[in-house]
């Protein structure tokens, strides 16, 4: 930016943001990775080992681990955004309760999945599985996966809020326990033991049994610290809130649930066994895919979460375009890889009988024409729940989940048979993805300038001046930085004195981060005259600091200083990045005070 006096040009760079984007993905690729290579390997090994027929009943038995997976996206999700926001406050009992509630309704729902599913065992086997030869295989199987349930749920409930306690570590740590183990024991319990089809269902239990071991020892050895509430009672009040911000997650995964009960049902009733391996096929693509997607979603929503509250519009929609692009390139790869190499992953699931194999191959190939347009949908509603239109991200989550495909898929198998199920994915993804850009056009119509068309970016649309830069630590860029502070000041009508403080303001901050060891060498500022104050915030990567306690050495001075020319400092550790909030209060024109 240059001002008007000809100070020197200062421009805003996101590298600071991408380099946090980068620090994420790597980790949560590898959680997705654990997750979602588990599922490819599991029923891989399980086919390799049993047949095409074992690899089917554990797709049947998919609409079952989506439901539990619906549960700890509800609480999970929205516990752990709740329990974040309450130490942003520096709320430790609130963030407590939040955990609390979580992980106690957690558990009781895992019972309830217990209890219910054997009360009624016998309805719900007919109803996940259609095909009568299938069915007895698939009861044994369905037994050891509603004894998994508590600990299923709570374990991946609990795990949900290490992030956001700072512990972003851990929760890879967890599930890649709970994954390698779930598949080394599918050999020794299948091969070894010979127990069948129902080994694999044990495998999963024993995966999580040994990832409770890993939490369990974590916290005796004072390795994990997460606040809890002891008032328990009182904890439930934050269930509202709770499911108000899992809710879009927990959609998608009972949709999910629903969409693939209702898909094996169709494939068995309009072709038998063959198909229903064919569709098994086409949902394991998903599992692979959702590797990367999930590594996407995961880096990107809590750095757009921390940049919205913040007002960093310009960062917030660089992540998200930044994001957008990741999944389009992944989905397009993807999309031509199944359809190039459909057969020879078939053959990993040993599909090698000709008429099943060609079947299969067909499914995939036009299952995967989808991936483009939902790798768009499947991020976008997360935005969505960010920037605070969490009905819109609701509505979408229940189309893309159940409420589009599910009738679609019913309509299209009664029109054109088996074809129409395979069919009916791509078309309604891409008319949902059509839909999506008529409606934000509308939205951003509505909206006075607040966002805009295709993707609803926000744009902040006040009249007060904006000073939105990046700058490194050395002195040069510090001083410009203050000297065009003090020139926009004076520009816009600030008496002098004003100005200068606001200027030093800035300076000392500069210099105390500067001076920090450990530190990137660039940060963001983004400052704004906003109601009569001067509100600067500023962004740097590395050790925590804090300008109101610290006087450690050669800094004490400075930070003497800022603390004496600053109305307020607050400061946050959020995801790895120093979030410093300095406000200069009743910076009126010419002097004046802010009224009352």
């Amino acid at each position: 930016m240059q001002t008007k006096t000809g100070q020197m040009r200062l421009l805003r760079s996101n590298k600071l943001l991408f380099r946090k984007f980068l620090q994420f993905l790597l980790p949560t690729m590898i959680t997705y990775a654990a997750v979602s290579l588990n599922e490819f390997a599991d029923s891989m090994l399980v086919s390799r080992l049993l047949g095409s027929e074992a690899m089917a009943i554990v797709g049947l038995g998919m609409p079952l681990m989506l439901a539990m997976a619906g549960v700890y996206s509800l609480l999970g999700s929205g516990g752990a955004t709740a329990y974040a926001m309450a130490l942003g406050r520096r709320d430790h009992e609130a963030a407590g309760e939040n955990l609390t509630a979580a992980v106690l309704v957690s558990l009781a729902v895992g019972l309830l999945f217990l209890i219910l599913g054997n009360l009624f065992f016998g309805t719900l086997s007919k109803l996940l599985c259609r095909d009568a030869a299938l069915r007895p295989q698939f009861a044994r199987y369905l037994r050891i996966l509603l004894l998994s349930s508590p600990f299923l749920i709570v374990i991946l409930t609990l795990v949900s809020f290490f992030p956001a306690a700072g512990h972003p570590g851990f929760t890879t740590a967890v599930n890649v326990t709970a994954n390698v183990v779930n598949i080394v024991m599918d050999y020794v319990y299948i091969r070894v033991f010979g127990m069948g089809v129902e080994g694999a269902a044990w495998a999963t239990l024993t995966g999580y049994l040994a990832a409770l071991l890993l939490v369990l020892l974590a916290f005796a050895f004072g390795k994990i610290k997460l606040d809890v509430s002891r008032h328990v009672a009182k904890a439930f009040g934050t269930l509202r809130e709770i499911t108000k911000l899992g809710r879009p997650d927990a959609l998608t995964q009972i949709g999910l649930s629903l969409q693939f009960a209702v898909g094996n049902n169709l494939a068995a009733a309009c072709a038998g066994a063959d198909a229903v391996v064919a569709y098994s096929l086409c949902i394991q693509s998903c599992s692979i895919i959702s590797i990367f997607w999930g590594a996407m979603i995961g880096s990107s929503v809590p750095i757009l979460a921390v940049l919205h509250g913040q007002r960093d519009y310009r960062g917030q929609n660089a992540i998200l375009k930044t994001a957008m692009l990741g999944q389009t390139i992944v989905a397009v790869t993807a999309s031509f890889a199944f359809i190039v190499f459909a057969r020879s992953l078939a053959a990993l699931y040993n599909i090698t009988e000709p008429g099943q194999a060609a079947l299969a191959v067909h499914a995939l190939r036009v299952f995967s024409l989808m991936y483009v347009f939902r790798s768009a949908v499947i991020l976008y509603f997360r935005y969505l729940k960010v920037i605070g239109l969490t009905r819109y991200a609701s509505w979408l989550s229940a189309l893309d989940g159940f409420a589009a495909i599910v009738p679609a898929a019913w309509l299209m198998v009664r029109l054109f048979g088996i074809n129409g199920l395979w069919w009916a994915y791509p078309l309604t993804e891409g008319l949902l993805f059509l839909s999506i850009l008529l409606y934000n056009r509308r939205c951003a119509a509505a909206s006075d300038g607040r966002l805009r068309w295709p993707l609803l970016t926000e744009h902040d649309v006040a009249s007060e001046p904006v000073l939105d830069v990046t700058i490194t630590k050395d002195a040069s860029s510090i001083v410009g930085l203050s000297q065009t502070l003090q020139a926009l000041c004076e520009e816009n009508g600030l008496d002098s004195s004003e100005a200068v403080r606001a200027a030093l303001a800035v300076e000392e901050m500069g210099v105390y981060a500067a001076n920090k060891k450990k530190l990137s060498s660039f940060m963001d500022v983004l400052i704004r005259m906003y109601k009569g104050d001067i509100e600067i915030e500023f962004r740097s990567l590395g050790a925590a600091f804090d300008p109101n306690t610290d006087v450690e050495g050669d800094m004490r001075e400075n930070v003497q200083v800022l603390r004496s020319v600053a109305g307020s400092i607050h400061n946050e550790y959020i995801l790895g990045m120093n979030s410093t909030r300095i406000v200069i209060e009743g910076a009126r024109p010419g002097g004046e005070e802010q009224p009352e």
